[in-house]
Order: structure tokens, then C-alpha cells, then sequence
């Protein structure tokens, strides 16, 4: 059901809301401690050989910049940070690593300029970018699809940022030419409809929230407003049939594989692959039926029974995206069992914080 030494299992520790607190302002003190005005963030010793200082949303700069302005204008952090020169920066040194890789021709919310941009849409608002990220989400809409990481979907969650932001409605008619074209690509299947991927130069079914069929529903399930009838029931009946399809079900849960077809069980149970990801995204679906509910919980369940993961704290591949898993499930559900769950991952994510702090001298 998945791969037991990619988790541990630990001796979850009771919450406690000020040591959360705390845990937060640490990893804010340390980040803004760490940064460069030139060379923004080193890369951290346990990201898999990241170059230093990428600027992207992804793994860089304005992923963490967008975490700071964030955590301050909700009042978890105090004090004043001049962070919109970390953004210029961002772009600068983002642009020539992104010109290297194999979508430089696309708005990438995740690894291009896209994203940097919309955290300096939100850092200092101006008419002029708007309109820059506007053309830049247009340019999209007639490449390759791909998937959210690259191509079409990630611009149809920032129409729904930009939208948010401004009040432009240009946002929300391009999002629905892009949730046309999205949904005009999917393809029929026994198995339920499906999305085939042409990534790094191979065509597979991907089915997580990162490369494949549940981060194409993503924007989807987020513009629900601006879809039609018909586009809302297409959606909904293509999730309910794919993700039971391809479920694989246990004492301990359920999870789905990676790719699709599988001849192997899951091994992934974290955010981008696997059930908590999936988990994540459709627990926000505005429809609802008794065994769709039941798939989310049997994910949940499996997510709890996995155990936080060995690799960190994060999101993607870390506890922290699997304890996300559990807090969304508590708002669908309203149970605070899943409260509970969620809350006893953050503790243990805390600890996975402090003590990689310890062993490298800097957080991540």
C-alpha cells in the first residue's frame, strides 16, 4: 500500500498551539536571517542538489517569499521586511536556469516567471504587471497542455490568484477558454476519463496533484463558479469514476498509484504522489456522493496509518503536505478526529524543523 521506509513512526506529542506558534516564528527568524540580497537562499543539503539561490515558487526564492508576506499579513510573524527587491532578484537569476529546461516556452506557475511574478502581484500590487502576467497567462493557451507543475493548469489557478487579486474580470474569461480547452482534452477510457501526460519526452497517465489527472481537476475544482452545468457534471462524474478505478484498498486505507495502469501497488503515500495529494484536491469538490466520501476517508486513513514521512517536513514530498491531507478532510468532514490527526503531524513536522536545523546549522 505503500513504501514503509519512506516513513516512521513517531511518539506523536500532545498540541500545543503556543510551541506552533513558536515553530512558526523560528522558521521565519531563520529565513530571513539566511537570505542574500544578492544570492537569495542557499540550497538546503537535504534538496536533492538544488542550485543555489533558484528564484522559482517551486524550490526558491518566491516560494519563500510568499510564505513570509503571507504569515505576516495574517499576524503569525511581526516586524517590517522589505521583500519585494528579493523578487527582482528572483527573476533575475530564475530566468536563465528556466531558459535551460525543456518548457521555457510556457508559463510555469511552479519553475518559470509566472509564479514570481504573481508573489510580486501580491507583495506590491501595480496595473502594469497585472497586465504582464495577463499576457503571459494568454501566451499558454495554445501550447501543449501539459500538466500543473509546466503548463495549463498552473495558468488557470493564477487566473483564479489574479482574479482574486484585481477583480478583473479578463481573469476569469480566460480561465474559462483555458477550463474549455482543459476539459476538451480529456480523453474517454474504461477506466474512467483521463488525461495522458507528454512529459520529459514520455506519454504516460499521471494521477497526482503535481504532474497529473488530480492537478488538471485542481483549477477545476477551484473556478467551480465559472464553469457551466454541463462542465460541472463532467468534472464530477469524471473524478467519482477515475479515482475509484484505479483505488487500491486495504485494512489500512486506500492510495493510488503514480501512473496509471499499474501492475505494482502504490508506493508513494505523500502530496504529489499518492493518497494525500489526491486527498488534498478533491476535498474541496462541491459534489458528493457515499462512496466518493468514503474513497477520501479511506485516503486519510491510509495517510494516518503511513506515519509522517522520513524525507521532511515540506509539502511535496514531506509531513507536512500529508498533515494538509488530514486538515482538509476535518473542514470537509467537520470531524475532529481528522482535527486531531492534523495537529498531531504539525507537532511532529515541528520536530523534523528543529532537528534539521541542528544537524545542518540552517533551516530548509
Amino acid at each position: 500500500m505503500f513504501q514503509r521506509s519512506r516513513h516512521f513512526t513517531p511518539e506523536f506529542k500532545t498540541w500545543d498551539q503556543t510551541d506552533a506558534r513558536q515553530a512558526i516564528a523560528e522558521i521565519a527568524t531563520d529565513a530571513i536571517s539566511n537570505v542574500d540580497a544578492t544570492n537569495l537562499w542557499l540550497a538546503h543539503p537535504m534538496d536533492d542538489h538544488l542550485p543555489d539561490g533558484n528564484g522559482s515558487l517551486y524550490f526558491g526564492a518566491a516560494g519563500v517569499v510568499w510564505a513570509l508576506d503571507y504569515l505576516h499579513r495574517v499576524g503569525a510573524i511581526t516586524g517590517e521586511y522589505d521583500l519585494a527587491p528579493l523578487l527582482v532578484t528572483a527573476l533575475e537569476r530564475n530566468a536563465p536556469w528556466f531558459a535551460a529546461t525543456r518548457y521555457s516556452r510556457h508559463a510555469s506557475l511552479l519553475m518559470g516567471e509566472l509564479g514570481i511574478l504573481l508573489v510580486q502581484m501580491g507583495v506590491a500590487p501595480d496595473q502594469g504587471l497585472a497586465d504582464g502576467i495577463y499576457t503571459l497567462l494568454a501566451s499558454n493557451t495554445e501550447l501543449p497542455i501539459v500538466e500543473l507543475m509546466w503548463g495549463l493548469p498552473g495558468c488557470m489557478l493564477s487566473c483564479l490568484h489574479m482574479h482574486a487579486m484585481t477583480n478583473d474580470e479578463r481573469f476569469a474569461r480566460l480561465f474559462q477558454l483555458q477550463a474549455a480547452r482543459l476539459l476538451a482534452d480529456l480523453e474517454k477510457d474504461d477506466n474512467g476519463p483521463i488525461w495522458t501526460q507528454e512529459l520529459y519526452g514520455r506519454r504516460q497517465r499521471w494521477l497526482g496533484p503535481v504532474h497529473g489527472f488530480t492537478g488538471n481537476m485542481a483549477p477545476l475544482l477551484q473556478g467551480w463558479d465559472w464553469l457551466s452545468e454541463e462542465q460541472r457534471a463532467t468534472i464530477a462524474d469524471s473524478a467519482q469514476r477515475t479515482l475509484a478505478a484505479h483505488v487500491v484498498c486495504s485494512e489500512l486505507g486506500c492510495n493510488w498509484p503514480s501512473v496509471v495502469p499499474s501492475s505494482q501497488p502504490p508506493a508513494a503515500c505523500q502530496y504529489c504522489h499518492g493518497a494525500p495529494g489526491i486527498v488534498t484536491t478533491f476535498a474541496d469538490a462541491r459534489f458528493s456522493s457515499p462512496d466518493f466520501d468514503n474513497l477520501l476517508l479511506r485516503g486519510g486513513e491510509l495517510t494516518w496509518n503511513a506515519g509522517p514521512l522520513v524525507k521532511g517536513s515540506g509539502l511535496c514530498h514531506g509531513t507536512g503536505g500529508n498533515g494538509y491531507a488530514l486538515l482538509k478532510l476535518y473542514k470537509r468532514t467537520g470531524d475532529s478526529v481528522w482535527l486531531d490527526r492534523a495537529r498531531a503531524f504539525a507537532m511532529a513536522a515541528i520536530d523534523q524543523v528543529r532537528g534539521a536545523r541542528a544537524a545542518f546549522g540552517r533551516g530548509r
